[in-house]
């Protein structure tokens, strides 16, 4: 975000909320960073839902989110956040679809981490198995998005223009041959009746929801001609973002298999991208979010800094702000997304986000655009006890330290690991020379039943000693042992998840004092064998 003038403050105190059209409000948008395979993570499969609601936070080996954590990703320059949720299991049977309440009550506090500090927050729904792209499924799917969103829009009805709601989450037809290459006439008026009936829903909810911006994708989010043809904007509203995600190029920044390349030394498909965008979009006054780009480490940041840099230099050249995705990964052979560790708040490739900063012009800490008053909407309840910031506001916020490596996921099976990713190449795209897709999500696919759960993070290997960060409150102690963390059962996972948690707050406890440092990677050793035993 950038700091507005007096006479800017002045003249939107006089206008009211939302004075500005989401064109005016995504040129006023920087860059952005996505709290990937956290919120988003669905673990229904291997986890009780029904003991604890939020423990799916964790699930795919993340650490609780603090708002330590967007406190210091504003520091180095982000001003946007995309938080990636997943509500399926957390909300009941119809015909109400009611959210449990302590999970509408966890997304709510991650949400304020970042928009109290006066960032702009893009919320949505992501990893759905009600939403699958198919004609037969399209009035079930309906009823569930309306009830949905609904609930979303009545606990962030007072939230301003810095709260943006994204409809859908690369909607698709999973499991289909035309999944991932464009869809058919099946999959797109399916996105195109779903993206209608979301912009109906929340312009008929109260508060500031009449005005909110919205974000609505093409099918699977794709940049693909045959989506980008047949994608329908609403009509009569000028508060709607196009949200599109492209892993461009593909070979360089997503592809994990085949062909694969780690230098970054033709831009022609950015080049094209670019071009599509601002030809289909930007020129029609339809504004754009980039709402996923990445490009996944191959020990080659040097490249991906000239990578990171022409593309956000191009995006911001036609007035689209980009999110990057950063799913905690930085280590094996999966999705190597990983950008700042969740613990420490130690950006892990400088250089890369260094180069992002450069290529909008970027120079210093990101400062709110908000005025003092309106940082916490008032009438809200959850929103009134949000915690203070502070990077050690929950006393367990690191109990799945997300640098110590662990050999299964938290209270999964290991016959229950992920996918390996598919051998078979996207089909081309017409703007990219046959080159695959660029626009494929960074996520591996199922092999068995269509489950969107499909990027389980792969496991890290063990990290150096943290660096120490600068700390915005006082340090903890360091917590004393706490008892026989290899005493589980074999097959205990409730056990074992519970002895996990109290290994890696001492982990975490030993770092944080600056204890001895073979003494901290000791208890790290102890903590990966929980999940061995």
């Amino acid at each position: 975000m950038r700091l507005f003038s007096t006479l800017t403050l002045a003249g939107l105190s006089i206008l009211g909320c939302h004075a500005m059209s989401s064109m005016e409000l995504t040129k006023n948008m920087k860059i952005g960073w996505s709290l990937g395979n956290t919120l988003d993570a669905n673990c229904a499969d291997t986890l009780d839902y029904s003991k604890d609601q939020t423990a799916s936070e964790t699930c795919w080996g993340n650490v609780k989110t603090t708002e330590g954590l967007f406190t210091a990703l504003m520091k180095d320059g982000f001003d946007t956040f995309r938080i990636p949720t997943t509500w399926d299991g957390h909300f009941g049977e119809g015909p109400d679809y009611k959210i449990d309440s302590a999970w509408m009550k966890r997304v709510h506090e991650v949400v304020d981490y970042a928009y109290k500090n006066g960032a702009y927050v893009i919320l949505n729904i992501h990893h759905e198995k009600w939403n699958y792209a198919f004609a037969n499924n399209l009035e079930k799917a309906k009823t569930i998005l309306v009830a949905i969103w609904k609930q979303i829009a009545a606990e962030f009805a007072d939230y301003d223009e810095h709260l943006i709601f994204e409809g859908l989450n690369e909607p698709r037809k999973v499991g289909d041959p035309v999944e991932w290459t464009g869809g058919d006439s099946e999959g797109w008026d399916f996105v195109n009746q779903m993206n209608e009936l979301f912009v109906k829903t929340i312009r008929g909810c109260s508060g500031e929801n009449a005005k909110r911006h919205l974000m609505i994708p093409t099918y699977a989010a794709t940049t693909q001609d045959s989506a980008i043809n047949a994608f329908k904007l609403p009509s009569g509203d000028n508060n709607l973002i196009v949200s599109l995600h492209a892993y461009t190029p593909y070979n360089f920044a997503l592809n994990n298999a085949d062909g694969a390349v780690t230098t970054f030394d033709n831009p022609s498909e950015l080049d094209s991208l670019f071009n599509l965008i601002k030809t289909k979009f930007i020129s029609q006054n339809i504004p754009v979010i980039i709402g996923e780009f990445g490009a996944m480490s191959r020990e080659n940041d040097a490249e991906r800094a000239k990578w990171a840099e022409y593309y956000t230099k191009g995006a911001k050249a036609i007035g689209v702000p980009c999110v990057i995705w950063d799913n905690g990964v930085f280590e094996g052979t999966g999705e190597r997304f990983g950008l700042i560790d969740r613990t420490t708040f130690e950006i892990k490739a400088p250089e890369v986000v260094n180069s992002l900063m450069k290529g909008i012009g970027s120079t210093g800490p990101v400062t709110s655009t908000k005025e003092e008053t309106s940082a916490s909407p008032q009438g809200n309840e959850t929103n009134a006890n949000a915690p203070p910031m502070d990077a050690n506001a929950n006393a367990d916020a690191n109990a799945n330290n997300n640098n110590a490596p662990v050999d299964l996921p938290p209270k999964s099976l290991p016959n229950e690991l992920p996918a390996e990713v598919p051998t078979e190449i996207p089909a081309t795209d017409n703007n990219n020379n046959n080159t695959p897709s660029t626009s494929l999500p960074p996520k591996t696919l199922p092999n068995n039943d269509n489950d969107n759960n499909n990027n389980m993070p792969a496991q890290p290997a063990l990290p150096a000693p943290p660096v120490q960060p600068e700390k915005p409150t006082e340090q903890q102690d360091s917590p004393a042992p706490s008892g026989d963390y290899l005493s589980c059962p074999k097959d205990d996972w409730n056990c074992k998840q519970s002895m996990a948690d109290k290994c890696y707050k001492e982990v975490d406890g030993c770092w944080t004092s600056q204890g001895d440092a073979s003494k901290c990677e000791d208890i790290v050793k102890n903590c990966n064998k929980i999940w061995q035993n």
